[in-house]
């Protein structure tokens, strides 16, 4: 920096302006200094910045299934919110690996990011606990706290399993089949509970879960290909999708596929109400989530948690028992039933 200052007949302090404050410099001040950096070829050590200050302006997201379709829109929610910070967010993937997630958190901790957001796989809440103790914030995302002292947003996946199947059983329908993946995703054994519930009210009615390896338009195809094979009275009469991705490969091979009509022969009901489902060969009826909502308040709770661990004031953060915010789903009734 000292060069450049030199380059450019500046002050060192100037330098650190052009980076960090550029509103301060005069645009002949900084048209100087954009020279000399291009000249010498000067890139900012945040390393060295982060030792010197101990602050880094940078929010780590480790992010469950970067590639579904819901991830990016609370992705995008967070970001706003952390750029108005003046700050950055730099995103992982943990690829359904716990082991992954864990890594990812250790990297985040040994690069002294200021706060964590984390969509969990596994149990984090021992780590997080430690990594507060050392001066770092975090907040579970989609997922509610086990315990009071960690933060956390969440949607009521029981309650939206329950009107899911809840609207099915008011159509009539008494044989309903599950299609998810694996049970162990808190997420969708929370579906799975909320559609319990309801059939466990009306007498009669029957639920059998339907395996998939994953919740995608393929598997959702393969899943309507393997009940297309059943005789008809042994088909379910409704499938409570665990995913819109699941429900629209569902829809569509039966449609085009197997020539089952939806709903006449088969309901069908997804979850999360993403951009496509209103637009397949039958709408789909789905449980509608606020994913930027959750996104948004997942940042702003954020802040709170980095602003109590400094010892700022923080209106939402007034004991060790740190906040729980829960979403509430609702329905929306399309072709599809």
């Amino acid at each position: 920096m000292r060069e450049v200052a030199e380059l450019a007949r500046v002050s060192p302090a100037s330098v650190s302006n052009y980076f960090h404050r550029p509103g301060k410099l005069s645009g002949a001040t900084r048209e100087r200094i954009r020279h000399a950096v291009e000249t010498l070829g000067f890139v900012p050590n945040d390393a060295a910045r982060v030792l010197r200050t101990g602050t880094n302006a940078v929010i780590g997201y480790i992010a469950f299934e970067l590639t579904s379709a819901t991830t990016p829109e609370i992705a995008r929610a967070i970001e706003e919110r952390v750029a108005g910070r003046g700050m950055h967010l730099l995103m992982a993937n943990d690829a359904g690996s716990r082991d992954r997630e864990r890594s990812y958190l250790q990297l985040f901790e040994k690069q002294r990011v200021s706060g964590i957001i984390v969509s969990p796989l596994g149990d984090l809440e021992p780590e997080l606990a430690q990594m507060r103790k050392r001066g770092i914030a975090s907040v579970l995302s989609a997922r509610r706290a086990k315990t009071d002292e960690q933060a956390s947003v969440s949607i009521d996946h029981v309650e939206g399993g329950r009107l899911a199947v809840q609207h099915l059983l008011e159509r009539g329908h008494r044989r309903i089949g599950f299609v998810a993946s694996s049970l162990k995703l808190q997420q969708v054994d929370d579906r799975l509970q909320g559609a319990l519930s309801a059939i466990g009210s009306v007498p009669g009615a029957t639920l059998e879960v339907v395996p998939t390896p994953a919740r995608t338009v393929e598997a959702g195809a393969a899943c309507a290909a393997t009940i297309g094979d059943r005789e008809p009275a042994r088909r379910p009469d409704a499938l409570f999708c665990a995913n819109d991705l699941l429900a629209i490969g569902v829809v569509q091979a039966f449609v085009a596929v197997q020539s089952i009509r939806v709903p006449d022969d088969i309901a069908v009901v997804g979850y999360d109400d993403i951009a496509f489902a209103q637009s397949t060969v039958v709408p789909l009826t789905t449980i509608r989530t606020p994913h930027a909502d959750l996104g948004a308040e997942v940042a702003d709770l954020l802040f709170d948690e980095m602003d109590h661990l400094r010892g700022a004031p923080s209106p939402r953060i007034r004991s060790a028992v740190r906040p729980h915010r829960e979403f509430s789903p609702e329905l929306v009734v399309r072709a599809s039933t």
